[in-house]
């Protein structure tokens, strides 16, 4: 069941990576939340319209590296670094053409199958800077 649940879990990323939405939209319970960062928590839809809208157009060619994935009862936990071209806006910054690097860790969790849950931080102020 871990390795299941790990499975699931890593599954998500490589959807969004590889921009199959219709995965990342079977991956992920109709009650799903996202808490990001110290933002407000979000739905389904609104993960995945950032996902899609948000990071996917303004960050391409995607190669998201696991370097820890441990799993717990229903909870997986993944530390990773996201390479990646910024080729749009990226939050009102023009896009530059440079590969950049996005690091953090989640826990996904997992229920009945799919994804109910993610909790996230990230580097976001070091992304910030290396597009600046």
């Amino acid at each position: 069941m871990l390795e299941q649940n790990k499975e699931i879990a890593l599954n998500v990323s490589r959807a969004i990576m590889n921009g199959d939405w219709d995965k990342v939209e079977e991956l992920l319970a109709d009650d799903f939340t996202y808490v990001g960062d110290g933002a407000p928590a979000i739905n389904k839809q609104q993960y995945i319209g950032f996902m899609k809208n948000v990071l996917c157009s303004a960050m391409t060619e995607m190669d998201m590296q696991f370097h820890r994935v441990i799993a717990e009862n229903n909870l997986v936990a993944i530390d990773y670094t996201n390479l990646m071209t910024n080729s749009g806006d990226f939050f009102g910054i023009p896009a530059t053409s440079r590969r950049v690097t996005a690091t953090g860790q989640f826990i996904r969790e997992i229920t009945d199958g799919k994804v109910s849950a993610e909790w996230q931080t990230t580097n976001a102020a070091g992304l910030i800077k290396q597009l600046k």
